[in-house]
């Protein structure tokens, strides 16, 4: 079971995650949210541990994309906006992964076909809301799925449970305030994704 701690704004927040094992830690680069990590913070972000990083980015122009994947060399992108297949397969230098809205019909369809590594099940991004488990359970049946969206070391086992996804994406559900990991929530939820 794969572990993403995403929205990571401080270096011993980074260092906690491989701490407790996570697999990947994710930076989000977009301007205005409560968890943006600006141009500046990332070289030292991504020195603080040595777990694989994801760069979260929202309709972010292509240019610009594909010039911080040469500078800072990730090892996934998680698009979160609304970029098109087109885009996604123009990403040069890392892996793509895409998050989507899962909350009808139309959603699962579209996750299904995009063209991308890893599908990451959200009901928002950021929202601290669960996404539909059942549309998120057929879409891990026939691709990998990252499961986001309200996931807390509360709900993690059932989550996992009824989803079967590949790993788990966690943000808010270890957190104490916005961008602020709370390191004991994290040790925690570690520790039921594997047992």
């Amino acid at each position: 079971m794969l572990l993403k701690l995403c929205g990571i704004t401080r270096p011993e927040d980074m260092a906690a995650a491989e701490r407790a094992g996570a697999d990947y830690a994710g930076m989000i680069l977009v301007p205005g949210t409560p968890r943006f990590v600006p141009r500046e913070r990332i070289t030292a972000l991504m020195a603080a541990a040595c777990c694989k990083k994801v760069f979260v980015v929202r309709d972010m122009p292509l240019d610009e994309l594909n010039a911080l994947i040469a500078e800072f060399r990730p090892d996934a992108v998680q698009l979160h906006g609304n970029e098109s297949a087109e885009y996604a397969r123009s990403i040069t230098g890392t892996e793509v992964w895409k998050a989507f809205n899962l909350n009808s019909e139309t959603a699962l369809a579209e996750a299904e076909a995009f063209p991308c590594a890893l599908v990451v099940a959200d009901s928002g991004g950021g929202t601290g809301r669960p996404c539909r488990w059942d549309l998120a359970a057929r879409l891990a049946s026939l691709r990998p799925v990252l499961l986001g969206g309200g996931i807390t070391p509360d709900n993690v086992r059932e989550a996992i449970a009824q989803v079967r996804p590949a790993g788990i994406d966690v943000s808010s559900g270890v957190e104490s305030a916005p961008g602020i990991k709370d390191h004991t929530l994290i040790q925690k939820l570690a520790e039921r994704i594997r047992i």
